[in-house]
């Protein structure tokens, strides 16, 4: 159980960061309490079917979107790039030219 609370948390916050919003301004649009819905978030907090609408309606996706976690085996392109970007500046010179030879190689 705990394992879909975490997902559902997660897919919350994604379409919540997406929105531009903070926990306290999808909390106040859905009429739901700021810190609960930060424990829906982290997957430590059990959540009605009511509040879950809520929450939808609030950031303006169907319910049935923050169920369908099947999207987290896609890769996301820009946050991948910027892990990427952050470890390539800080490697050393010689780690810097193996990650470069180890991905000349896969994408060549």
């Amino acid at each position: 159980m705990d394992d879909i609370l975490l997902k559902l948390g997660k897919r919350i916050r994604e379409f919540r960061k997406e929105k531009g919003l903070s926990q306290s301004q999808l909390a106040e649009l859905a009429g739901l309490n700021d810190k609960y819905l930060g424990e829906v978030e982290r997957g430590s907090n059990n959540i009605s079917i009511k509040n879950l609408g809520q929450i939808a309606t609030a950031l303006e996706v169907e319910t049935f979107k923050l169920l369908d976690t099947s999207h987290d085996y896609e890769i996301d392109r820009k946050e991948l790039v910027q892990k990427l970007h952050k470890i390539i500046e800080s490697a050393s010179d010689e780690d810097l030219c193996a990650v470069y030879g180890f991905a000349s190689d896969i994408v060549n």
